[in-house]
């Protein structure tokens, strides 16, 4: 069986394609260059607002450092690209040149046109979010804004021309520990699906199909422009990073998700 992987650049994304590439399953990788880990700093920020983003961005990248250091491109063919090219001819052709049986994808920028032509049936992106209630961006850190950071998690789904949308193979959560900030649940995410894309491959390698559930419910597609830094201010300064803490106590009340899962045993 011969698997692609197309992603980003971020530790987190090439964590993954290396766990990938040690299972031995990987034979070649697209790499889009991605944006600075760390963002600027907004202008005219109060000096509360200022404080918390830097603290925010500051502890996403020590905790992703921590959790998959500087994880270097796998060692197959790979095609870099940008956001300008990503979905160009050069990079579909690249992907036919290595009749991937699977493709998987997490991490990229948008996925459209004639790249996604070129994909064959079997193509899963990774979403960091519990889908359909978190779709869109940064979904998981909304899941710690709206008081229920049981929901932050990642979902495998057939990759489909709208955004997040198709039918649903596999969803993951992560083990919330009493000393866990956002950026801790957010990371240990990321590990869990890398073990769980392993062994979703090893179900397709014997043989086996992937269940497949359709998107049903209510939940909403968030947009980048819809988090703004005083957003920060509920998860620094109401909980000082403590929400996981708080709900371990008892002291925060929410309900636990109900998981899409390719595996009957499977514990979170």
């Amino acid at each position: 069986m011969k698997v692609l992987w197309i992603g980003g650049s971020h530790p987190r994304h090439l964590y993954f394609a290396q766990q990938l590439a040690a299972s031995g399953v990987l034979t070649a990788a697209v790499i889009e260059q991605r944006e600075q880990l760390v963002p600027e700093q907004p202008v005219g920020l109060s000096a509360q607002d200022s404080l918390n983003f830097v603290r925010h961005f500051a502890e996403r990248q020590r905790a992703e450092e921590q959790t998959f250091g500087r994880p270097a491109p796998p060692d197959v063919p790979l095609c870099r690209v940008t956001a300008d090219s990503l979905n160009s001819d050069a990079t579909a052709e690249f992907v036919k040149s290595h009749s991937p049986d699977v493709v998987l994808i997490f991490g990229s920028g948008l996925i459209k046109g004639q790249l996604l032509e070129a994909l064959p049936s079997e193509a899963l992106n990774l979403h960091l979010g519990l889908s359909p209630r978190y779709r869109g961006a940064a979904t998981l850190f909304w899941p710690f804004y709206f008081l229920e950071p049981t929901y932050a998690g990642s979902t495998f789904h057939y990759i489909t021309a709208e955004v997040d949308a198709g039918d649903v193979v596999h969803q993951t959560v992560p083990d919330l520990l009493p000393h866990d900030g956002i950026h801790d649940v957010a990371c240990r995410t990321v590990v869990a699906s890398a073990h769980d894309a392993v062994r979703l491959l090893q179900v397709k390698a014997c043989g086996d199909s992937w269940n497949r559930v359709r998107q049903r419910g209510t939940g909403k597609k968030f947009l980048e422009s819809d988090f703004r830094p005083a957003h920060l201010r509920l998860i620094y300064n109401l909980f000082d990073n403590d929400m996981v803490g708080q709900y371990l106590k008892g002291h925060l009340s929410c309900s636990s998700p109900r998981l899409v899962t390719q595996f009957p045993t499977h514990e979170s």
